[in-house]
C-alpha cells in the first residue's frame, strides 16, 4: 500500500510570484498585458490590438532603408563575415528606428510563469521585430508543459503579442512519493504540493494518471461516494481501491466497475454498510460482497444475504492484488 500522508511543501512561498515558479494555481489574473523583465506594459484596446502612437510614414521609409540596407549587403559580401557585420548593423538600425522588440503582451495566463514565458520566447528589447521567428516561438512555447497550444504574433512596429491556451489542472497524482498536477489526458503538468490543489481529486500508483479520467467519469453518478473519496489508488495499473475519508477501503474489480458500485450503494442504503465499523469492502468478484472489520469492530459481526461473514481471506481476496 503506497502511502497517502500529509506531503509536505518545499518552503514557504511568498506571494504570487513565488506560488507560480512553483507551478502553483493562483488566483487568475485580469489581462491588461504581462509584465516581463525589460519590457513596459501594454495598454489594450477594444477587440484586442495594442495601443501604437506616433506617425507611421516615416516608419514606412525606415522599413525601406533597411531593406535596402539587407539587399546590399547580401550584393557587396563576398565573405560570411562581411555579411553578418552588415547584418548586425542593420539591425542595429531598425531598432534605433524604432523596430526592436518593447511589448509583449499575453492573454490566456494563468499557470505558466513568466520565467517559463520569457524563456520560450527567446527574445529581448534589443531584438528586432522584422527578425522575429514566430514559428519557432510557438513550438518552444508548446513544449512547456501547461501550454496546449499558443500563437505568436508581430504587431508593427515593436509589440509582439501571445495567445495561450493552457491546460486545465485535473487531478493530483501522487507516484513513488512525488505529487504533480496533471490534465485530464494525464499529461504532468508541474510537481505541487498536495494542499495547492485541494480540491482536485488524489490518484495514487504506477498508471493512476492516465487512467483518472476515465475513473472519475464512472463515480460521476454516485454523488455521496464522491462526497467521501479522498484518494483512489491503481493496484497493478489494472484496477483501482477506492480509500474513503472515513479510512474505509473499496476493492473495485478489473471490470464491470459501475455494476459494483450500485452494489454498494444498494447495499448501503439498504443495510448501512458504510457506516458499520469495517476497514474493507471486496468488490472484486461479481457474485458476492466480502469485508473485513476494523479492529475495534466485533469478532463475530452480523452476516447477511449478499454480505459474506469476514472468515480468513480466501485466495481470490487476500491482500490488495
Amino acid at each position: 500500500m503506497q502511502s497517502l500522508g500529509p506531503i509536505k511543501g518545499r518552503g514557504k512561498a511568498r506571494g504570487p510570484d513565488a506560488l507560480l515558479a512553483r507551478g502553483i494555481a493562483v488566483p487568475a489574473r485580469s489581462f491588461a498585458g504581462v509584465k516581463l523583465p525589460g519590457f513596459r506594459r501594454t495598454k489594450r484596446l477594444p477587440g484586442g490590438a495594442a495601443l501604437d502612437r506616433g506617425s507611421g510614414a516615416w516608419r514606412v521609409i525606415v522599413v525601406a532603408v533597411v531593406a535596402s540596407a539587407v539587399g546590399y549587403g547580401i550584393w557587396v559580401s563576398g565573405k560570411d563575415g562581411i555579411y553578418g557585420e552588415a547584418v548586425k548593423g542593420v539591425r542595429g538600425m531598425a531598432v534605433a528606428a524604432g523596430f526592436g522588440v518593447k511589448r509583449i503582451t499575453v492573454e490566456g495566463q494563468l499557470h505558466i510563469t513568466d520565467a517559463e514565458l520569457t524563456a520560450a520566447l527567446g527574445t529581448g528589447p534589443g531584438s528586432m521585430i522584422l527578425a522575429f521567428d514566430t514559428d519557432a516561438a510557438k513550438e518552444r512555447l508548446e513544449r512547456v508543459p501547461f501550454v496546449k497550444r499558443a500563437q505568436v504574433m508581430r504587431l508593427l512596429p515593436s509589440t509582439l503579442q501571445v495567445v495561450i491556451e493552457e491546460r486545465t489542472p485535473f487531478a493530483v497524482w501522487q507516484s513513488k512519493g512525488q505529487t504533480y498536477v496533471i490534465d485530464a489526458e494525464g499529461t504532468v503538468l508541474a510537481p505541487v504540493v498536495r494542499e495547492a490543489y485541494a480540491d482536485l481529486p488524489l490518484v495514487v500508483g504506477d498508471g493512476a494518471g492516465k487512467n483518472a479520467a476515465e475513473l472519475l467519469q464512472t463515480l460521476e453518478p454516485f454523488d455521496e461516494l464522491r462526497r467521501q473519496l479522498f484518494a483512489a489508488i491503481r493496484v497493478g495499473d489494472r484496477r483501482w481501491t477506492l480509500k474513503l475519508a472515513s479510512g474505509l477501503d473499496v476493492m473495485l474489480p478489473d471490470d464491470g466497475v459501475t455494476d459494483a458500485l450500485q452494489t454498494l450503494v444498494h447495499l448501503d442504503r439498504d443495510r448501512g454498510l458504510l457506516n458499520r465499523d469495517i476497514a474493507t469492502v471486496d468488490l472484486r468478484l461479481a457474485d458476492r460482497v466480502s469485508v473485513r472489520l476494523a479492529e475495534s469492530a466485533p469478532a463475530t459481526p452480523e452476516a447477511g444475504p449478499g454480505i459474506a461473514a469476514p472468515e480468513m481471506p480466501t485466495a481470490s481476496t487476500k491482500g490488495n492484488t
